[in-house]
Formats: structure tokens, sequence, C-alpha cells
């Protein structure tokens, strides 16, 4: 199915500005230059260039428990490794841990040709390194970039949300993209980086949460469940080493490049409390933690934690879709048309949203009536529930709109939500949705790569434990009693409440599983 190719000669590469190199000699030698403080952390300047270069071309540097993470874990599923490459090699992470490896030919990549100056002497020295586009798969000239040649390609490559799509003739050079007018960039890296491994080579990649979990993306899942995938882990957010403190949300995906025979693969979700990476390992050589048969809608840890969620009560549960009568997002005008006056209708901003209920002390603004801020589909009157849908920190609070005082236009990073009375009382929801149990449903439903989110279609599933009428109008009288003892000033009244009501909430609930 796949044929090895040869490599080119060193003067073809050469001709494209390629560095050929004397193999490593010595292992140990890239660990004293490991603890030299400029390959670490790096010179001012140099932390500078890359705060400039990450802006443009969207690279986020890797640390280095990590690139050893990753080349650790592929080596364990390939026997005499002679040679690897990182396409996407920015810093130079990937090529020091492979070259301390004892990896003979170790070839890195990158476009950005400032960039590579900053590389370690030592990795230049003994590295191939070519400066150009790794996506460029062929051209009038012999490709210096060989296919189906490498035992690991390994690499963190750019991500669309930083760099933008791509939109030119290298769409045609690829299975995913052909036919399409635009496609993520890191969409085609990963079939770049399958193809540029042997056969029953490996791959370790990281891409955004997007490409396993994005509907848009099916089109990608379909074509790396060709593959063996070996490992998803899930990474924690803040983890790169990112000059301008990103957030992006990603995971470390490993392929095997052998025909997919529907083996389980290892699914494994990395904690900012967790100890270290080493633990990931230990527990994979002990075939411990959870293993799962990837499928287009199961190829990402969060999803295989869906399979492990265990709601079970002795009340009915129901989809947040079957106890509303609505749902709808606010909207407000960013610009010149963004305009607030001393008095007229409520602005309800994100930042009001509180456990504790709306709290105006944060953020008190209003509209003129009938301006282009009125937005009429974006009122919100009493009993509404107020979803915070979107921010790192603040996806997922919630409040409820208990009277007139409350009511107002809700901004653009809020979901509008209407529940049958029938059904569910609205202050009964947002208590339940702050519970652990409630929370833990929210957070496999974030969504994003560096500002997750929560999709209307994704909080409409979340299963609701329906207790009985009269605990829900206990809750009301409870919830009631605390927002306006927060409006009086009282906020520690009113955070006990809330705790208080998080409890009772939790215990009847626990009572009757």
């Amino acid at each position: 199915m796949w044929e090895r190719e040869t490599l080119h000669t060193s003067n073809e590469v050469r001709k494209m500005k390629a560095i050929n190199h004397e193999p490593m000699t010595s292992p140990e030698e890239i660990s004293v230059l490991h603890d030299k403080k400029e390959v670490r952390k790096g010179s001012s300047q140099r932390s500078k260039f890359f705060n400039n270069r990450e802006k443009v071309l969207g690279q986020f540097f890797t640390p280095y428990e990590l690139t050893e993470f990753i080349v650790n874990f592929a080596l364990k599923h390939v026997d005499n490794v002679k040679s690897a490459i990182d396409p996407a090699c920015g810093d130079g992470a990937f090529l020091l841990t492979l070259l301390k490896k004892g990896i003979n030919e170790v070839w890195g990549v990158d476009i950005d040709r400032k960039i590579i100056n900053y590389l370690p002497q030592f990795v230049k020295e003994k590295a191939k390194i070519v400066i150009g586009d790794s996506l460029i798969r062929y051209s009038i000239l012999p490709t210096i970039i060989p296919e189906n040649y490498f035992d690991l390609a390994v690499g963190n490559p750019p991500f669309s949300a930083k760099y933008g799509r791509i939109k030119d003739y290298r769409l045609k050079m690829y299975e995913i993209s052909a036919g399409k007018e635009s496609e993520a960039i890191e969409n085609i890296f990963v079939e770049r980086f399958i193809r540029l491994v042997r056969p029953n080579g490996v791959v370790g990649i990281i891409i955004p949460d997007g490409v396993l979990l994005n509907k848009s993306n099916v089109h990608v899942r379909k074509y790396i469940l060709r593959f063996r995938i070996l490992a998803v882990i899930s990474l924690p957010r803040g983890i790169f080493r990112s000059i301008t403190g990103t957030t992006s949300k990603t995971c470390v995906l490993f392929i095997k490049k052998e025909p997919n025979n529907g083996q389980k693969a290892f699914f494994y979700e990395l904690k900012d409390s967790e100890d270290s990476f080493e633990s990931i390992l230990k527990t994979y050589e002990n075939k411990q933690g959870f293993w799962e048969i990837p499928q287009i809608d199961n190829m990402h840890p969060i999803q295989c934690k869906k399979i492990e969620l265990n709601l079970t009560s002795k009340y009915p549960l129901k989809p947040l879709g079957e106890l509303i009568v609505g749902m709808k997002s606010g909207r407000t005008e960013y610009g010149i048309n963004r305009k607030f006056v001393n008095q007229g209708i409520r602005y309800i901003s994100a930042k009001v949203v509180m456990p504790y209920g709306l709290d105006f002390h944060r953020d008190e603004r209003f509209v003129e009536p009938e301006s282009l801020m009125d937005k009429k589909t974006a009122h919100v009157k009493p009993e509404d529930v107020l979803f915070v849908r979107v921010g790192v920190g603040s996806a997922g609070k919630t409040a409820v709109a208990i009277d007139e005082y409350d009511s107002g236009i809700a901004d653009d990073w809020i979901y509008i939500i209407r529940t049958n009375d029938q059904k569910i009382l609205p202050y009964y929801l947002a208590i339940y949705l702050q519970t652990e149990e409630g929370k833990k449903q929210l957070e496999l439903m974030k969504r994003g790569v560096g500002t997750v989110t929560i999709p209307q279609s994704e909080l409409k599933k979340l299963m609701v434990p329906i207790i009985p009428i009269e605990e829900q109008r206990i809750i009301k009288q409870k919830y009631i009693e605390m927002v306006k003892s927060n409006r009086i000033g009282d906020k520690d009244k009113a955070i006990q409440i809330f705790n208080e009501s998080i409890k009772h909430v939790t215990n009847l609930i626990k009572n009757n599983h």
C-alpha cells in the first residue's frame, strides 16, 4: 500500500537550501547542552523574537517535558528507529529531544527562516535543517522531503486559530483538502505527518481539540481512522511556552501507519493537578486507564468520559432540551454603535452573571430604548435563566432574573433560557448546573481552541434529574432570598445561601442514587 522512497542526493538538498550534517555521535553531549539556560529558557532577545513571530505564524513553543513524553511514547511503537522528522520545527524542541535519544537522522523543517537562526548550534550541526514550506509536497524541482520514509514524525504545527486557513494551490496536494476552497492548516498537517512516515512508522502530533471534536472536521477524522490510532492525550490549557499566554486547548494524537483493524486506543486526560507525563506512560504500560475503539464521534478523551459518566437517580433524568420552551443568544453592538446612557434599559453583561444571582454591583450600564443597542430578541424577562456560553473561566456560569429589576438586554456571551415551569423551575435549574454533577456535564460540552464555548446543541443534551416540585419551590424561595441579600450589600449571606443550596441539591440527588 505504501512504498518507502529513497533520499534525494545531497546536491538536490543543497539546491533547496537544506543544511546536511553528520549524525550525532554521543547522546550525552545533548544532556549537557539541555541544561544550559539558553536552551531551557532562552535569552530575552530570543523571547521577544518568539513573541512577535507567534502573533504572525501561529506558533506555540513546546516545553521540553512534553516533547520528551511524545518522543518516548512514539519510540515504544517502532523498532530500530533510524530517522525522524519535525515538519514544523520552530525553536527545535523536538529536534533536541530526538537527538538526545540517539536517532542518527533527524530532520527539521520550518517556513520561518529567522526562527531557524535561533536553533541551538548543536541542533544545527547535527540535524538536517530545511528552510521552506513543509506543506509543499511536489513542485518543478525534486522534493527534498521524502514521503513514506521516516520512522517517526513528531511536532507541534501551527494552528489556524492563529495562522489562518490555507486557501491556495496547496489544497490540491492533499486528500483532506482536495476540492475545497479552504482548509484549517492543522488538518492538512495531520495528513502531511502521516504521509511522511514509512509503513508501520509512528506519528505524534499536537493538534487543537477541534480536529477530533468539531462537526466541521468529520472528513479529517475519517481520514485518520484509516490508520491505527495508538493514543489521544488531552493536554491542560496554558501548557505551551507562549509569551502571550495562550490558553489553547489541545491534545496529542499518536498514529501508527498501518491499517485500522478496530484495535482499542488509549485515552487519557492530563490535568493541572496531576503529577507528570511519567504517570501517563506508567498508566499506559500497565494497561490501565481508559481504552476504547476510536469512532468518528469518539476520538477524544472527553468523549470517552461521556461513556464513563454515570448519571443515575430514582428521579427521572430528562435532557434540558425537553424541559425548556426556548433558548437563544443575547446580542449587542461593537465599535462606534456601542453606546451606553445614564438611564434606560439595563444592560446585562457576562460579568454580572454570578453563582449567587445577577450582581449589578460588578457592571451597571444602561441602553437607550429604540437605539441600535436595544436588541429586541435579547430582552430578558423575569424567571429567564442566563447562561454564560463562552470564556475559559466564565463558560457555564448561570443565574436567574428574579424580577423586573433584573430585566434588561443580554449581551452576546449569554444564552437566554426559558423553562417550561410545568416541568422544571428556573431556580432549581440554575442551582443544579452549578453542582459538581452539573459542572461535570458542562465541562464535557466545552468546545474551542483559544476561547471555549458551549454550543446550544450540546447544552440541550445535558441531563437533569427532575426532583419533586415541592423541593424545587423550596429552592426558589432560597434563591430569591440569596439575590435580595446581595442587593442590600450582604454578599456573605448570599454566598452562604448559595453554598447551602448546592449542598441541599447534591445531597438530595446522591441520597437517591
